[in-house]
């Protein structure tokens, strides 16, 4: 899409992740508890926790397909829906190294911009969706992310999906929702300021 993307960096951290060792433990992300204990009403909400390394990121303007080879070393994904329709997830991906990590934040800031969403109807071609991003102090770099639709060129409504991208030493946090509107910004930056803490707790993570 046209618009601009705005960034914001505060580079750091050379601690290393080794391949052999760098591991998530049970129960260290934010949502983990509620998502072990499962849904509250059946049938209209669902939790899912996944360890696969080759899961895309949470964030993912391009669509990219395939299984990823950026360095990472463990990952770990909570994924929740209701039938509202919404939704939100979190994610802690650790990378080999600093460098790896650093990478990974690279593309996902590119990609933003880069790609897109187009409209799903040939009719409506001239309709769109895009993602905004601004600086935010988390970690050691990271941005808050809003996706939006577009008509002609101009923005239609508040963001329909919101999230934050922060890396800290070997890691990189990533929290998002869908659907709750700009009243679930402020929780999700407090998540990821909470996590960009805890990671380094981990062995490596902030050197």
């Amino acid at each position: 899409m046209a618009t601009a993307l705005v960034i914001g960096s505060v580079l750091g951290g050379t601690g290393v992740a080794h391949a052999g060792t760098a591991e998530i433990p049970k129960g260290f992300l934010l949502t983990e508890r509620a998502a072990a204990a499962g849904p509250v009403m059946e049938d209209e909400e669902w939790w899912k926790i996944s360890n696969s390394l080759s899961r895309q990121l949470e964030l993912n303007p391009c669509d990219t397909k395939g299984k990823p080879r950026d360095g990472r070393v463990a990952m770990r994904t909570i994924t929740y829906s209701s039938s509202a329709p919404s939704g939100s997830s979190e994610q802690l991906v650790l990378y080999r190294n600093t460098e790896s990590a650093q990478a990974a934040f690279r593309k996902l800031r590119a990609d933003l911009t880069r790609c897109p969403k187009q409209a799903t109807t040939k009719r409506s071609t001239s309709s769109r969706f895009g993602y905004v991003g601004k600086p935010l102090r988390v970690g050691d770099e990271a941005l808050s992310v809003a996706g939006y639709s577009y008509k002609k060129g101009k923005r239609e409504g508040e963001a329909a999906e919101m999230g934050v991208v922060a890396r800290r030493g070997t890691a990189l946090i990533l929290y998002t929702d869908a659907g709750n509107g700009l009243r679930e910004s402020k929780k999700i930056v407090g998540q990821a300021k909470k996590m960009a803490k805890k990671v380094c707790d981990l062995p490596g993570v902030c050197g």
